[in-house]
């Protein structure tokens, strides 16, 4: 068996983007819910959810402009670019850029998400419907399944070895 040391952290949370702003805000007692902003939840039981809070990156809102270039956006899912931001923090708060090949080959990636994509899947589905199927971005697949998000963090850090997403 072999030794996982995790040595840095990163997150993305409906209280804050950021380990720090919020550590803060749990021990402030601060709650992430909200009302719904993303959409109209008027037909639902309930208007209150916990959303990451976008903005301009002031006052731990998470702005993605900050973590991936606008025309790399319109190609993932949400859950992505919050892997991304996390997954940078966390190398960052590590201090671990492996530069040589051994080292990249023996960093790995393994991230949790609780469903993926589940945006792109829901308004894929409203075009498939409304429009047809050759309205469909090539992009949705590789932009929405769950493993892509771990995917994406290699590519960027160059990371070589077992990538996994749960």
């Amino acid at each position: 068996m072999r030794r996982v040391v995790v040595t840095g952290l990163g997150m993305v949370s409906p209280l804050a983007c950021g380990v720090e702003e919020t550590w803060q805000r749990l021990l402030a007692g601060k709650s992430g819910a909200g009302t719904i902003t993303r959409f109209d939840p008027s037909p639902f039981a309930t208007t209150y959810a916990c959303e990451i809070p976008f903005g301009d990156g002031s006052d731990g809102t998470f702005n993605p402009d900050d973590w991936i270039a606008p025309k790399e956006r319109r190609k993932v899912d949400d859950f992505i670019l919050y892997g991304l931001a996390a997954a940078e923090q966390a190398v960052k708060d590590a201090g671990w850029m492996p530069e040589d090949e051994e080292s990249r080959r023996r960093t790995g990636v393994m991230i949790g998400s609780g469903i993926g994509g589940l945006n792109s899947i829901a308004d894929t589905a409203v075009l498939l419907k409304e429009r047809g199927p050759r309205r469909v971005s090539p992009f949705f697949i590789p932009g929405a399944l769950i493993n892509l998000v771990s995917g994406q963090v290699s590519i960027r850090f160059g990371f070589k070895g077992p990538n996994h997403a749960v």
